[in-house]
């Protein structure tokens, strides 16, 4: 059996069994129909339209419940205006297709490679080329976004280009193992509770992500890479956002995830890479920060004066070029939780009892930092030497601001509180013993 074939039986499978789902066929010698608008018309409900390897040039409109499975070779031309795919019945499928071009939005609309305002379809297994926008979900629930391979308008400006993947008012929608490229925002949940974006590979667009009141969204184990923003988090709360990869985020704005006004959220186990900020915060509340590494990013954390009552715990920051930069102060931060705080690169201090905990509190912003919290563009003499020597000033003084984490680790994460013998207790004795042996 075939690959296409498995897929068309498990349609059949899935169709009522009520419902006796008829097979046709489109393109070539012996085929029901030469086009595929045709046997759209003529089919009935959970029938299967099977396309054979060809070039066709038309818009489709599915009405009734009704799957589309392509062959390898297919492609799918639109007539250039409009949305190539638009999607009004519940219960469609889509696969296998390559879809290539759409209207470029000059009457306003979203033209899309696929819009679809029904719910419980699959969109599994399709290109979509040179798109305007990718897919569209409006006012529906219940679909399942799939294993598509999406590339917009790349050498277009952000400002031309739509999304690779919309939700507007589009709750419980679900986004799984998608390659998204050169779109505005690549996925855009939009008034969309509930929705999953799992798998994703995300590059070379605007925003990465980009959440909007759309609360309880869960957006896991994807890449967001080569983005102005990696991920935009605004205006939700009780977001997941954990194990994904975020990095090289340069663009203007140049962040890997910014928080704005979202609430109570866990952002847990990712990877902030060599970003311009890894993360932003602005006016969020209750949000808790664990087990994420932030690593040679130029500034790991930038907390501004309306993020409050926030908690970071178990975290790493390792080659930063700043850890932390606080407008404001950043006082009501919290950096450690029951007793156990966040491993820093930059930490000197000792271990001396084992136990995976510095002896002596870290602080987390040295004085250039200071300045730059309160006038982001001292940023720009961040290499100079006259912050050098601010630094050394610095090592003389006590903190100034009172942003330290208390209890930071000595050892990775992993291994708290199991080293039976820190380093810094080991250089002791060594060093011991060499004085000794020395004055013998």
């Amino acid at each position: 059996m075939t690959v296409r074939s498995a897929a068309i039986a498990l349609v059949l499978l899935g169709a009522p069994a009520a419902v006796q789902a008829k097979v046709w066929t489109v393109g070539g010698r012996g085929a029901d129909f030469p086009l595929i608008a045709p046997a759209v018309a003529a089919s009935g409900p959970h029938d299967v339209i099977q396309v054979r390897r060809g070039v066709y040039r038309e818009d489709l409109t599915l009405n009734h419940p009704v799957s589309i499975v392509g062959e390898d070779g297919v492609v799918l031309f639109g007539t250039g205006t409009g949305t190539v795919i638009e999607i009004t019945a519940p219960g469609c499928e889509i696969r296998g297709l390559t879809i290539d071009g759409t209207g470029n939005g000059a009457s306003n609309d979203m033209d899309a490679a696929i819009r679809i305002t029904s719910s419980g379809n699959r969109i599994v297994g399709n290109r979509i080329r040179r798109a305007f926008y990718g897919i569209v979900v409006a006012g529906a629930a219940g679909n399942l976004i799939e294993g598509n391979d999406i590339a917009g308008l790349a050498d277009e400006p952000f400002g031309r280009r739509g999304d690779g993947i919309y939700l507007y008012r589009a709750p419980n929608n679900q986004i799984r193992r998608n390659t998204v490229s050169g779109m505005r925002d690549a996925i855009y949940f939009q008034y969309a509770p509930g929705g999953i974006a799992v798998g994703n590979v995300v590059r070379g667009s605007r925003y990465g992500l980009h959440d909007m009141f759309s609360d309880n969204t869960r957006i896991a184990g994807n890449v967001f890479s080569g983005c102005s923003a990696g991920a935009s988090l605004m205006n939700s709360s009780e977001l997941v956002f954990e194990g994904n990869e975020v990095s090289e985020n340069r663009g203007v704005t140049g962040v890997g995830l910014s928080l704005k006004d979202c609430d109570r959220s866990e952002i847990r186990g990712n990877r902030f890479a060599a970003n311009g900020k890894g993360l932003q915060l602005d006016g969020s509340t209750g949000n808790r920060f664990t087990k994420n590494r932030f690593i040679q990013n130029d500034t790991a954390v930038r907390l501004m004066p309306s993020a409050e009552c926030n908690v970071f715990a178990k975290n790493e920051f390792a080659g930063n070029w700043s850890d932390v930069v606080a407008g404001g102060g950043g006082g009501s931060t919290q950096w450690s939780a029951d007793g156990v705080g966040n491993r820093w690169s930059a930490y000197a201090g000792f271990d001396f009892d084992g136990d995976g905990l510095g002896d002596t509190p870290h602080s987390l912003s040295g004085p250039f930092e200071r300045i730059e919290g309160a006038n982001a563009l001292a940023r720009l003499f961040l290499q100079s030497p006259a912050a050098s020597a601010l630094a050394l000033v610095a090592r003389m003084s006590p903190p100034g601001d009172g942003l330290e984490d208390s209890h930071p680790l000595s050892a990775p994460v992993s291994s708290h509180r199991h080293a039976p013998l820190s380093f810094g207790l080991f250089a002791v004795a060594m060093a011991a013993w060499s004085a000794r042996s020395f004055w013998r």
